[in-house]
């Protein structure tokens, strides 16, 4: 009969998967499968707090059985009782007294179980969803830039907050009761099987039709949780989006429509909350309705038993007992599956984001390298997002401690081949290499460490302006951050800072111009003396006079170092070693300012564009 209860109970659960589970997952009965890695580790709290769940409900299941002597005594008592006799005088007087000193101790030392037994299970659910709270943001950080650019924001936060609550709920509360409520039902089917078998089948009977309604509404209670969540990921990614892009709202006076939208996403959040609604809500009145109709039986006929003298009244008081406590893990147990379901569905969506291999990560064939010269090779290069070339036939070496400059129309590949360096990109095997050594054999961590990179969006985190420039150098000292300041021309705006170099520029650097932005960023990359340093259109947010001494403090700073210049505007690029030219992913012209202005091509058209252009600006 215990065996019975537990695959009911678990076949409940388990009630749903069918409705979402893949073909090539195999149907489980166990409901704690999907949740067991991040459970494995607290293995022996979580067997402590079963142990302490155990003696806890031998304990209560045994106050009955203490109840049950304890009512037979009193009717003894009543019955054996004549005219001016004391009802519990003389031994049976003592015996009441000690089965109700018993039921006492026996509820007290349930006390002290069930604290001990919350305690570990309860901290379990807080341990675990730490665990998954920190594999979630690894995770997110392993990932490649090409999984930010397909899923939003929001999503991502919503998995972190929304999804994890849920699953730390289930966790806490759902583990707890669930194994309760099997020890519950098992204990007293076994004491009342003893005291009175017959009954307690007629007990039972609508236990059957309860598992037939109940597994067909936990499918629909785990597809519609789901339907919730991802509705929430989508509200969560517009709100993101209208905070991060609030100026551009603002300046195209677009509140109005974009609260329209906000407002249509947040309809259709309420109309899945209801329909979910509506199944959770047949969850608890039914387990109250099943559970009142085997009351509604063991009154009618456990009372006729005891009228015709079959069952004591002790007997019958005891049995009702345990039908109470049998009664209970019922109600709960709607309560259980909901948050099973919900749990589960929320698990899937964040184990969606752990078991995403990252594009880019370290292979069997990386070699152990420690240091990077500076020499980089792109060989016969060609490159496509999504089959569309981008790059074509790059054949371009860049000796170790000069300079390249990068030059083109918008779209023409420069950024693409700026990004395919410290592997922000993935680009064909052997394809990019640095020492000689292609890029994917050099570890992931060697590689980044060796190289500044300033792309052309610049970001800032909400905190100092000295962390934003240490970022990546823990062991920079104040000279460190001030020989950065002045290299990046970012010496002279401190003194109209607050709090000079701790002045906190607030999110994504809010309280900066563009410029500043920039020359902050330039110096969080120099700090580092990399050997490689790519500017990504890294001034031209700058004025001219600024980036002249700008360029001339990194020429200093970046002797012997290899640095790769990408800028639309010829005086950031005139002074470089080399330049080249890219026109539609292809090397159009290369060589010296020099030389290019006198091949007349590409580079002196813009040349000449420019300066006309500066002075037209002069006039």
């Amino acid at each position: 009969m215990p065996r019975l209860q537990s695959d009911f109970i678990n076949g409940l659960l388990a009630g749903g998967l069918r409705y979402h589970q893949k073909q090539d997952t195999p149907m489980t009965l166990n409901p704690f499968r999907p949740f067991w890695t991040h459970l494995r580790p607290y293995r022996n709290r979580i067997l402590t707090g079963l142990l302490l769940l155990s003696i806890g409900q031998l304990a209560s299941s045994a106050i009955p059985l203490a109840l049950r002597e304890a009512v037979d005594l009193v009717k003894e008592g009543l019955d054996g009782a004549g005219e001016g006799v004391e009802l519990l005088a003389g031994s049976v007087g003592e015996q009441v007294v000690f089965w109700v000193l018993l039921i006492v101790g026996l509820a007290l030392a349930q006390m002290g179980l069930e604290m001990g037994m919350r305690w570990c299970l309860n901290s379990v659910s807080r341990l675990v969803e730490y665990d998954i709270r920190r594999d979630y943001f690894n995770a997110l950080l392993r990932l490649s830039l090409s999984y930010f650019h397909r899923t939003p924001t929001g999503d991502l936060i919503s998995r972190a907050t929304n999804d994890m609550n849920a699953v730390r709920m289930f966790l806490g509360f759902g583990v707890r009761m669930l194994f309760g409520a099997v020890l519950g039902l098992s204990l007293s089917m076994l004491v009342m099987c003893w005291i009175d078998w017959k009954l307690a089948i007629l007990a039972v009977v609508p236990m059957p039709v309860m598992a037939l309604v109940m597994n067909r509404l936990a499918g629909r209670v785990h597809h519609g949780f789901r339907s919730v969540q991802e509705q929430f990921s989508r509200i969560s990614a517009r709100v993101q989006e209208n905070l991060s892009g609030i100026r551009v709202v603002k300046a195209f006076a677009q509140g109005r429509a974009e609260m329209d939208a906000f407002d249509e996403l947040s309809r259709d959040y309420l109309v899945k909350n209801r329909s979910l609604i509506r199944i959770q809500s047949l969850l608890f009145p039914l387990t109250f309705l099943i559970s009142g109709a085997s009351l509604a039986i063991i009154l009618w006929i456990g009372g006729a038993h005891v009228i015709a003298g079959r069952l004591t009244l002790g007997d019958f008081v005891a049995f009702n007992a345990y039908l109470t406590k049998l009664i209970f893990p019922m109600i709960t147990l709607g309560w259980m599956i909901d948050r099973y379901q919900r749990g589960l569905a929320s698990m899937k969506r964040i184990e969606e984001i752990l078991a995403t291999t990252p594009e880019i990560q370290d292979s069997a064939r990386t070699r152990a390298v420690r240091a990077l010269g500076g020499e980089v090779e792109f060989r016969n290069l060609t490159f496509s997002y999504n089959g569309v070339p981008v790059l074509k036939n790059i054949d371009l070496h860049i000796p170790g401690g000069s300079s390249l400059a990068l030059v083109g129309r918008v779209g023409s590949g420069k950024t693409t081949l700026a990004r395919l360096i410290p592997r922000l990109i993935q680009a064909p095997r052997g394809a990019v290499l640095i020492d000689g050594i292609p890029v994917e054999e050099i570890p992931l961590s060697t590689l980044r460490a060796c190289i500044g990179f300033v792309p052309q969006d610049t970001f800032l985190f909400s905190d100092s302006l000295r962390e934003n420039i240490c970022l990546g150098s823990d062991g920079a000292t104040d000279t460190d951050v001030r020989w950065a300041g002045e290299v990046a021309g970012l010496s002279d705006d401190l003194a109209g800072f607050p709090d000079g170099i701790e002045t906190v520029i607030g999110e994504r650097g809010v309280t900066l111009s563009g410029g500043q932005k920039q020359r902050t960023a330039l110096a969080r990359a120099v700090i580092r003396r990399p050997e490689i340093l790519i500017l990504d259109d890294a001034l031209a947010s700058v004025d001219t006079q600024t980036e002249e001494g700008i360029l001339k403090r990194l020429r200093d700073a970046m002797n012997f170092r290899t640095t790769i210049l990408i800028a639309h505007r010829i005086s950031t690029v005139q002074s470089a070693d080399q330049i080249v030219v890219l026109d539609e992913g292809s090397i159009a012209e290369r060589g010296t300012h020099d030389a290019l202005i006198s091949h007349g091509g590409i580079y002196a058209a813009m040349h000449r564009r420019q300066q006309l252009t500066r002075e037209l600006d002069e006039i």
